[in-house]
């Protein structure tokens, strides 16, 4: 591969013709597109450009035989933009870089138009002033020099080398077409030196020479030289501009930085600029301004030419990637169903060639994917899905790129319920996913295969959490996959398994669980409530771990609701009460957390799994559910002593009321009396509750049921408590409840505002109980 020649600005025409070509380092890694490749000329829709005007990207295009490698790529700066050609950041406005482009090629086409129309008024000038009116009275000298002036003007030697407009030309071989740029370059240098110096020595010769002209004729030559000598003058101006602006100012590589594209981008840059330079040259000079990269991306991305797609999809993932300019681009493409459209059907392209276009332009849906809507999209999902049609046992490089860049797509479509059920209803993506969890010792040698066991975790846990009914039709489609809790179960019990993806598969379960059916398949698939309470009990002084035990807690808690089956998975492990009551009593050392919150979460969890064995094991366990009892000093301290910690006061109502199942009012008052409390103390705690949550709380939805659940079973229990609740005025605040009762506090569970798991008894049932009482 031969290395690129360095830009040389003083031959601008050359850049045209491939000769000019940006110096990169020894070690870059350059795609190149073979000389002998000849491509036909082709149609290329561009915005704000006619069919003529997309040739012309055709011919622009034979300027490129390298593309550097797509992972050189990176993307700098910050700020917000704004596509009114300048980009805000607080007070600061910013021109959008290509704008200097355009604004350059504009200058460059104007001095151009200018050197066009006075060369063809000098031609003219000559022909038929000059030559047609005087030919017979020239001096010889007059006549050579003239006749030489109108053909180097006649011939187009002093405008730009696409002018010739030559088919061989723009399909020649790079040596060819070179060669060609440079010497038609120095022709055009010595003919304009030429061209100034006849006209200034002819200048000076009638105006201090011997007069032997008429007057006419005399004005006549003045205005063909001064014409002549501004043609000339205007082109070299034209080469000095350039060479100030592209080799002394450099900016190409200017623009290439602003973009983040760096030294290897040039080539898209000075691409972009022919673009415009083009659109501007061939017809009103203020036809192309508006034409900005993104635009001129989205035009070469619909064209047929593998190389154009290519500059396209890099350009748009650049942009898409570059802070300060992400917000636009991703504007701009979202309102373009065409380019949507186009990236989509990208991703099935599954020849090796085309690998390099499908893995940025998958980049560029990624970035896209989360305010997209995949139902507008015909056959968006599927291809997707073909991202992720591989085996995840049978990985290269690119596979694995495309399979995780498949799942992050997904995971960003997920934040839409409606793209959730998209993704139900695609058929085999479900079960894609879940073979992507799949978990293996020997896998874990590949990074890349760890890292689609997160991802595919990550978007299983998204599309299990979503809310509502279609949540609930998602769980289900999940759990009824044979391998989907299994494949949980195994991250869970492999002992190498990273803390991140035991967090992730706990979550996944947790989603799960909400639903009677997948508490079901839970308990069904063996192993997962041991290995569960194994992480719950483990000691472990890190983050991760108690993170990770505290979800396993909660798992529990949900697994064990309304469930006898798996509270009977759980009673079959040794020692399960005694050893849950046992954290109760534990202080923050003991347990290894680190924090007071983590301490009370970790115990929060520990009484929910008892409530629930409590209310749903059945008679069956009542001998080992009556040790229970032992935790009530404890329950009654941290109810009568908390403040400001409502998740804990509720959870310790709730076991408090399941006590009562297993013991006497007498044993419950001698308990509570040797830790020191009365059962006025209790009363005066459920009063309390009541009168300060006059309103149903979300975060704490059972707190207040709870309270007159446990004040119901202490006045059935021992008739004192009726008198002494009501001199608490307990009647009026539970009136005041029942004014404010919420359908919300007959569940357990919730998915987003729906409920899940009601209660046997309703709230307004309760109140009514409580208030026959008090009567």
């Amino acid at each position: 591969m031969e290395k690129a020649e360095e830009i040389r600005p003083e031959n601008d025409d050359s850049l045209m013709n491939n000769s000019m070509q940006p110096k990169h380092s020894s070690d870059e890694i350059l795609l190149t597109i073979p000389a002998n490749i000849i491509e036909e000329e082709r149609e290329v829709h561009v915005p704000h450009s006619s069919t003529e005007n997309s040739m012309s990207l055709s011919r622009a295009s034979i300027i490129f035989d390298t593309i550097e490698h797509p992972d050189d790529w990176g993307a700098i700066n910050s700020g917000q933009s704004d596509r009114s050609g300048v980009l805000k950041r607080g007070s600061y406005i910013y021109p959008w870089p290509e704008k200097e482009l355009t604004n350059f090629a504009l200058r460059i086409v104007i001095v151009e138009k200018a050197a066009s129309g006075i060369g063809l008024l000098t031609f003219i000038w000559a022909t038929v002033v000059l030559l047609g009116g005087f030919a017979s009275t020239l001096k010889t000298i007059d006549f050579v020099f003239i006749t030489i002036i109108i053909f180097m003007v006649g011939t187009g030697i002093f405008n730009r080398n696409h002018k010739l407009d030559s088919r061989f030309f723009f399909q020649a071989t790079k040596a060819i077409s070179s060669t060609i740029g440079k010497n038609l370059t120095i022709l055009q240098f010595s003919f304009a030196i030429i061209c100034i110096t006849f006209s200034v020595m002819r200048l000076v010769e009638h105006i201090y020479g011997e007069d032997l002209y008429t007057t006419n004729m005399k004005v006549a030559l003045y205005i063909f030289y001064v014409m002549a000598l501004v043609h000339a003058a205007l082109f070299l101006l034209k080469k000095a501009y350039w060479f100030w602006r592209v080799s002394y100012h450099k900016i190409i590589h200017n623009v290439s930085g602003e973009f983040g594209f760096g030294v290897s981008g040039v080539l898209l840059v000075q691409r972009f600029f022919y673009e415009t330079y083009w659109q501007l040259s061939k017809g009103s000079v203020f036809s192309a301004l508006d034409l900005d990269i993104i635009a001129f991306a989205q035009g070469l991305l619909a064209s047929n030419s593998h190389k154009d797609q290519l500059i396209a999809v890099r350009i748009l993932n650049n942009t898409i990637s570059h802070e300060k300019y992400s917000e636009e681009t991703r504007r701009r493409l979202e309102t373009s169903i065409e380019t949507i459209g186009r990236l989509f059907n990208m991703l099935t392209w599954k020849y090796q060639e085309d690998s390099t276009i499908r893995i940025i332009a998958a980049k560029i849906v990624e970035r896209l994917a989360s305010d997209l809507l995949v139902k507008h999209i015909p056959g968006g999902m599927d291809c997707i899905h073909s991202l992720l049609t591989v085996n995840p046992e049978d990985l290269n490089d690119n596979i694995a790129k495309l399979n995780l860049i498949g799942l992050n797509i997904l995971k960003r479509l997920a934040g839409n319920p409606k793209n959730c059920w998209m993704i139900k209803e695609t058929r085999g993506l479900l079960s894609m996913i879940i073979v992507f969890t799949k978990y293996k010792d020997d896998r874990i040698n590949s990074p890349y295969n760890l890292k689609l066991v997160k991802r595919s975790l990550i978007l299983l846990t998204k599309i299990t959490s979503t809310k509502g009914k279609t949540g609930k039709i998602l769980r289900r489609h999940v759990s009824e996959i044979a391998s989907t809790v299994s494949n949980l179960r195994d991250i869970l019990i492999n002992e190498g398994t990273k803390q991140k993806l035991l967090i992730l598969a706990v979550e996944t379960l947790t989603a799960l669980s909400v639903d009677t059916d997948g508490r079901k398949k839970i308990g069904r698939t063996s192993g997962v409530i041991k290995v569960l309470l194994s992480i719950f009990l483990q000691l472990s002084h890190t983050n991760y771990k108690c993170k990770l035990r505290v979800r396993a807690g909660g798992l529990l808690a949900i697994l064990v609701l309304q469930n006898k089956r798996n509270c009977s998975e759980l009673f079959d492990l040794e020692g399960v009460v005694e050893k849950l009551i046992k954290i109760l009593h534990v202080v923050n050392s003991d347990v290894g957390v680190q924090s007071w919150d983590e301490n009370e979460l970790y115990k929060i969890m520990a009484m929910r799994i008892l409530r629930n064995l409590c209310a749903y094991a059945g008679r069956k366990w009542h001998d080992k559910l009556k040790e229970v009892v032992h935790a009530l000093p404890w329950v009654l301290g941290a109810i009568l002593s908390t403040k400001n910690y409502d998740e804990l006061l509720e959870a310790c109502t709730e076991l408090c009321v399941q006590i009562c199942k297993f013991t006497s009012i007498k044993e419950y008052d001698e308990i509570i009396r040797n830790a020191g409390y009365s059962m006025i103390d209790v009363a005066k705690m459920l009063l309390n509750i009541l009168k300060e949550n006059k309103a149903p709380n979300n975060l704490i939805p059972r707190l207040r049921r709870s309270a007159i659940e446990l004040a119901i079973w202490m006045m059935e229990s021992y008739d004192p408590f009726i008198s002494y609740f009501k001199a608490g005025e307990l009647g009026d605040v539970l009136t005041q409840v029942a004014e404010t009762t919420s359908d919300f506090e007959n569940f357990q569970l919730f998915s987003g505002d729906i409920g899940l798991a009601k209660h046997p008894k309703t709230i307004s049932s309760l109140l009514l109980k409580a208030k026959k009482l008090l009567a």
